[in-house]
């Protein structure tokens, strides 16, 4: 693996086999990180016949999802499955939903921008043993980002199959499907400056904290990991995954 990691460009991917990218039918199942060292967790992405997109979690926070749906009207909910099995993820009278938001305007030609997950190199957690499943065999592992820069894939919906690249960074269209709507839902992989990442992800592990009480603070996992939703100023969402050790004032 450190021959291969010498002569491959900065960012690449581990495919089953040549000519798979981009890939044309979902799901699309991928994590940040090196087959034999630590990744993120896999997350997936797949469409259903009304157009509508979605993201996911595979591995921690499977309760949740993203939807876009064709009707504008997207949201960030826990799954109806999810709260079948464990009511007690809601407070009486709560409504499944974290947020739901209007499609926002394109800020690309032809382009919105729709979401965004965020992979600090430093927050890749998972070791080989946790991906002994036979479903990480489909999970398209795609290389981290260097120490000074984090790695992303950015949702886009599309009106035409375009190429999408980034701009400033190296970059690759991991998927691009076409909806029955006549637009594409295309998922690039990317490398990004990690501007406050690092001021999110403390800021949202202290307030985490302060809204737990005593006695499930004193359960904190050692090992414990966490997922951040927020906004950015064009209107797209993302979430960011951390690391979650048990607050310093926690015996």
């Amino acid at each position: 693996m450190d021959e291969y990691r010498k002569r491959v460009p900065m960012i690449s991917q581990w495919a089953t086999k040549p000519g798979l990218l981009p890939m044309r039918k979902g799901p699309v199942r991928f994590a940040f990180g090196f087959p034999d060292a630590l990744t993120s967790n896999a997350w997936r992405m797949w469409v259903n016949k009304a157009g509508d997109v979605y993201l996911a979690c595979r591995d921690n926070m499977r309760e949740t999802k993203v939807s876009l749906h064709t009707s504008g009207r997207w949201r960030m909910a826990f799954t109806s499955e999810a709260i079948a099995k464990r009511p007690d993820l809601l407070k009486p009278g709560q409504d499944r939903a974290w947020e739901v938001w209007d499609e926002p305007p394109e800020t690309l030609p032809d382009t919105v921008v729709a979401f965004r997950l965020l992979f600090p190199t430093s927050e890749l957690a998972l070791r080989p043993h946790h991906r002994e499943s036979d479903a990480w065999s489909k999970v398209i592992c795609i290389e981290p980002a260097p120490p000074s820069k984090m790695s992303v894939v950015t949702l886009f919906i599309t009106n035409s199959d375009a190429n999408i690249v980034h701009g400033t960074e190296p970059s690759f269209r991991l998927a691009s499907i076409a909806l029955s709507t006549g637009r594409w839902a295309q998922l690039v992989a990317h490398y990004d400056p990690q501007g406050n990442v690092h001021d999110i992800i403390r800021d949202g592990l202290t307030r985490g904290a302060g809204q737990m009480d005593p006695a499930m603070l004193k359960r904190w996992p050692a090992t414990g990991y966490a997922y951040f939703f927020g906004q950015y100023p064009d209107g797209a969402r993302y979430i960011v995954g951390a690391k979650a050790p048990p607050p310093s004032n926690v015996a």
